[in-house]
């Protein structure tokens, strides 16, 4: 029998703080410096400076009262224990980057090594000719700052009201830097053309087609293509900053308001390919910079140091509220154009939701308030649902309320109205593909309502000189709808579509418009020709079922105005009407010719024993 002293197995021991190695590969620490974990692999070992906590205080208790199991205040431990968990990537940044070959060396050199590689693409492909640069071109060769800062102010009142994404007073103090410096970097003159060319857009035209007209659109067109020269190279380079997604955001807007549906939506696209690669999707979970979701993932390795230094954000508390409107902005526009196309829009993985107070500037948020951004971002959370790529579609049901839940708002921006109306049209679209049978009479109404509210608002504009693309766009698939509706309450709102698309081609001029209006016109001319088959294809149906009275209205008509023999008249005067000279003459040509109808050759003993009264015809020819 073993009398030897027995030894008591050995404790556990906590660890109050471990070294960065093993923190970043969750392997257990010894504590000491060097760990035995870095000293077995050859690893650096260092303790990072943890921020000294203030002591807890704590209340005063009697010798009686019970020492509480659960202590109140958070310890050391359960503090970095919450700082870990919150660094972890989410599933699908971990799915991402175990898909991502490019991310692969960066997961092994964490394994391997404290030391990161900084360099992205390793082994991507030969890169003989090196990466692109930006482009060199400036907007100081374009025009002044005077001008800049007249473009800046219509921007400024008519644009930034409805899409507010932008620190006017930085933007301004930015280009005041420019012009003070024309050699300095062109980081942000992307975003400058792209201002100036809206606003240029905006400007009323005092003297359409003369030269002042035309020296402004060869500007506009100059900033234009720099504005695109500068972008395409933000898409090609590394590190996108916040400045270059604004600059695509401004972008998508002028093509929107005045290129091809395939331009405005191919930019609309890059714009949120170039917000991914900053990171801004995830700044509802993690703000860019902060250390936690957006940091932790390989994918974005570059978003905490690209993604606020463009936008020149530091410590700003409004930053990240602007940011997260740019986001949402950048993906309204993107949902919107490929809706309305008939394409594919972008979806980011792992993308936070809208928060809907974070992106409103008021506490208590309600449509129609003066934030109009804000009322964009309510319609592009109705209209969300209509993604027709969902796994479940939603049903006439949804869509029915969805509609009523929009004909209840009321919103104080022309821009937003028109917007209310081209979704409440997408709607109906969708109602009408689900609901063959036909709809509901109260839905047609409520579109219609929504569409004379549209054309209100077309006139507004076209009175303030504010192309928006709505203009046109509006009044032409109201007239569409109205024609789809087929009912006699909608068909009288044709004539009011059809002078709204009138009025905005003779106001902004320009090829478009015009052939706008053509199109609706023709559809109209063969609406009324379908009409017009319809009620021939009636009247035979009648004429079937009333032989008798057809025919005696047909042989009255042939009586009256049947020509005569060697005349070139034709019994009808220039207009088409019947002549009363030649209906005096017809009856008479017909019986002395013997070409009369049937009525009249079966009865000559009748026609021979009534006198012929020839006083009216002898008459007209003595005068």
């Amino acid at each position: 029998m073993d009398t030897g002293p027995v030894i008591p197995p050995p404790q556990r021991r906590r660890i109050r703080l471990a070294c960065h190695a093993c923190k970043l590969r969750k392997r257990k620490c010894d504590g000491n410096e060097p760990c035995d974990s870095c000293s077995r692999y050859d690893y650096r070992c260092f303790y990072e400076n943890q921020p000294r906590k203030k002591p807890v205080r704590r209340a005063a208790r009697s010798p009686t009262t019970p020492t509480p199991a659960v202590a109140t205040a958070p310890t050391e431990a359960n503090s970095q224990e919450i700082t870990q968990k919150k660094s972890i990537p989410s599933p699908g940044d971990r799915y991402m980057e175990a898909n991502s070959g490019v991310a692969f060396p960066h997961v092994l050199d964490l394994d391997l090594s404290t030391q990161k590689l900084q360099q992205q693409g390793l082994g991507w492909n030969l890169g003989i000719r090196g990466n692109p640069q930006r482009s060199e071109k400036s907007i100081v060769w374009i025009m002044s700052r005077d001008e800049w800062r007249r473009f800046f102010d219509v921007y400024v009142e008519k644009i930034h009201p409805v899409y507010d994404f932008l620190d006017v007073q930085d933007v301004a103090a930015k280009a005041a830097r420019r012009w003070e410096d024309p050699c300095a970097t062109n980081v942000y003159d992307g975003a400058l053309c792209g201002i100036a060319a809206l606003g240029s857009l905006f400007s009323p035209q005092e003297q359409p087609g003369g030269s002042n007209n035309s020296m402004t659109e060869q500007q506009e067109r100059h900033l234009v293509e720099c504005a695109r020269d500068i972008l395409e190279t933000t898409s090609t380079i590394a590190c996108p900053t916040l400045a270059d997604a604004e600059a695509w955001v401004l972008r998508t807007l002028y093509l929107r308001c005045n290129s091809t549906p395939h331009a405005a939506w191919v930019a609309s696209c890059t714009t949120m390919h170039i917000v991914e690669a900053i990171g801004l999707h995830h700044q509802g979970e993690a703000p860019v910079g902060s250390g936690t979701a957006a940091s932790a993932s390989l994918v974005y390795p570059h978003a905490a140091a690209s993604g606020l230094t463009g936008g020149g954000g530091g410590g700003d508390p409004d930053v990240a509220p602007r940011t997260r409107r740019l986001f949402w902005i950048a993906k309204l526009l993107n949902t919107w154009i490929s809706f309305e196309y008939g394409r594919s829009r972008v979806v980011l993985q792992g993308e936070s939701p809208c928060d809907y107070a974070a992106t409103h500037k008021n506490t208590s948020p309600s449509p129609g308030t003066a934030d109009a951004t804000s009322d964009l971002l309510l319609l592009f959370q109705i209209s969300e649902t209509l993604d027709p790529c969902s796994p479940k579609p939603v049903d006439s049901n949804d869509l029915e309320r969805m509609l009523h839940q929009l004909s209840t708002y009321t919103f104080a921006s022309d821009a937003v109205v028109l917007s209310q109306a081209v979704l409440a049209f997408t709607i109906y679209r969708r109602l009408r593909l689900s609901s063959p049978a036909g709809l509901n009479p109260t839905v047609l109404n409520q579109v219609l309502t929504l569409g004379r509210r549209g054309l209100q608002a077309c006139a507004r504009c076209i009175t303030t000189h504010c192309p928006w693309w709505h203009v046109t766009y509006m009044p032409f698939q109201f007239t569409c709808v109205v024609l789809a509706m087929d009912t006699r309450e909608s068909l009288e709102h044709v004539r009011d579509a059809l002078a709204a698309l009138r009025s905005a081609a003779d106001a902004f001029g320009g090829v478009k418009p015009v052939r706008a209006c053509e199109a609706a016109e023709r559809l109209v001319r063969r609406f009324r020709r379908r009409k017009e088959v319809d009620a021939e294809v009636l009247g035979r149906a009648l004429g079937d079922v009333g032989t008798e009275e057809h025919a005696a209205t047909d042989a009255s008509s042939a009586t009256v105005c049947m020509p005569r023999q060697g005349s070139g008249g034709g019994g009808r005067d220039g207009d088409g009407n019947c002549d009363g000279t030649q209906s005096d003459y017809a009856w008479f040509d017909t019986v002395l010719t013997g070409q009369s109808d049937s009525t009249l050759s079966g009865d000559w003993d009748a026609l021979m024993r009534d006198p012929l009264d020839f006083s009216s015809m002898f008459l007209r020819l003595g005068g």
